[in-house]
């Protein structure tokens, strides 16, 4: 069956219009068809009443007399009424002139009350069909008998069949028309996207033509141009992404190599400085390899169905615990409250560690955590007493690798990861991650207390 319709939209829209409109044309033209016979025949039926009630008057003030005291002649001679007056015993005393001899059009005998009924006789050698009326007067004494021609009725019955015939067919050629017409400015819109679209580079940042038609066309090219800035953020993210870690990677391993090469030529006291070089340089690199590694993970966690229960209070008491050994020069004030959450707790405990050693890295000497829950929300908050962010930077610290200072050189033991490994792990949990600016450091994890609520980021 599908085989059958169009194969373009276009085509299956001015089909449906035409189906659509044939069958609500039918239905209307039936409808009028018999509204307009009712009407004419209830029109007919009242100029037959009203002679036959003439005819009736009259032979209630004269009685009869003989057929010449009844005016039975015709009234209307574009649809005449013809008239016979008969006794009781189905005599016929007075007829219309004009209908043929020995026409007889009362019925054998006076009926009770008034009949309707249709009739067939022969007026002027034609025959014809008719619409009677037959009436008992004076108490059934006699009866006047009417018929008038429905072939008005029918001359308007043709007439509306006719105009059905062609104006129906006119109608719906119009909606295709129009439909054709609108159908086609809509997917020329659509299709102007769509060679655009393949005109594009797949890198490039070039927006899509949208015309401003005001329809859902407008609104499409309106989304198709947000879906592909973020394609394209996305890929510039990757790019540099790509870029800043084969920065980070090449420094230590260019490094490694000098101290390695340095040291196949030195003497034992060189030598044992140049692989201590090499050692840091492998700190660094594992550092840095750990924290892509970390970050790899939550970027890939995408089914949130595998979380389970997890004790967020013991991970941030775990964290400051390692925090306090690695770094005792660091005062670490911690108010936290029992509280469980659904989540990844590998991704969660990076969250926790790499926010507690940013903190401790720039502080002077505090850092205080906070592990509350407000209304429907958990949140963890870490403030220090360091130098803190400038307002244009609370948002981009989250970026990956970034550097607030270009002047400076990258902080001892950071790999320019921790904070974008905080954001995507917050995002994956459904939370968000803030920081406010200085003096001193300041940076908000709100989590929802619930699984299935959600934050947005502002």
């Amino acid at each position: 069956m599908s085989s059958l319709l169009p194969a373009s939209v276009r085509g299956r829209a001015v089909l449906g219009a035409a189906v659509a409109m044939t069958v609500f044309g039918l239905l209307i033209g039936a409808a009028s068809f018999i509204l307009v016979s009712q009407v004419a025949r209830s029109s007919a039926h009242d100029v037959l009443t009203t002679r036959i009630g003439d005819v009736t008057e009259h032979l209630g003030e004269e009685g009869i007399n003989g057929a010449e005291s009844l005016d039975v002649a015709v009234v209307d001679r574009s649809n005449p009424v013809y008239v016979q007056v008969m006794y009781a015993n189905g005599q016929i005393i007075a007829t219309t002139p004009g209908l043929t001899a020995g026409t007889r059009i009362c019925p054998a005998a006076v009926p009770d009350h008034t009949q309707r009924d249709t009739f067939t006789t022969t007026v002027n050698g034609t025959s014809t069909n008719f619409l009677r009326e037959v009436k008992p007067a004076q108490d059934g004494r006699y009866a006047v008998c009417g018929v008038v021609s429905d072939e008005p009725m029918e001359r308007v019955q043709s007439a509306v069949l006719l105009a059905l015939l062609v104006v129906l067919p006119l109608i719906i050629g119009g909606v295709c028309l129009a439909v054709w017409l609108a159908v086609g400015r809509a997917l020329g819109a659509v299709d102007d996207l769509r060679t655009q679209a393949e005109a594009m580079e797949w890198d490039s940042s070039t927006a899509l033509r949208v015309q401003p038609t005001g329809d859902e066309v407008e609104r499409l090219g309106q989304t198709l141009n947000a879906l592909l800035a973020d394609l394209h953020h996305q890929s510039a993210t990757t790019r540099q992404f790509v870029a800043d870690a084969g920065h980070e990677l090449r420094n230590p391993l260019t490094t490694l190599r000098l101290s390695l090469e340095f040291g196949s030529e030195a003497s034992n006291d060189e030598l044992r400085a140049s692989v201590g070089d090499a050692l840091d340089d492998l700190d660094r690199l594992e550092v840095l390899v750990q924290d892509l590694l970390a970050l790899a993970r939550a970027d890939a966690i995408e089914d949130t169905t595998h979380f389970h229960e997890v004790d967020l209070s013991a991970v941030v008491l775990a964290a400051v615990d390692g925090v306090r050994r690695a770094r005792p020069d660091v005062a670490l004030s911690v108010d936290v409250e029992t509280i469980t959450i659904l989540g990844d707790e590998s991704a969660l405990r990076s969250l926790v560690v790499n926010l507690l050693e940013n903190a401790a890295r720039h502080s002077v000497s505090h850092v205080n955590v906070t592990l509350v829950r407000q209304q429907d929300s958990i949140a963890l908050r870490i403030d220090d007493d360091g130098a803190g962010l400038r307002p244009e930077d609370c948002a981009r610290v989250f970026d990956r690798f970034v550097r607030l200072d270009e002047a400076r050189h990258r902080d001892e033991g950071g790999s320019g990861l921790g904070l974008a490994i905080v954001d995507s792990v917050a995002n994956v949990h459904g939370g968000r991650v803030s920081a406010a600016p200085g003096p001193g450091g300041h940076f908000e994890v709100l989590l929802p207390a619930s699984r299935s609520a959600r934050f947005t980021r502002a």
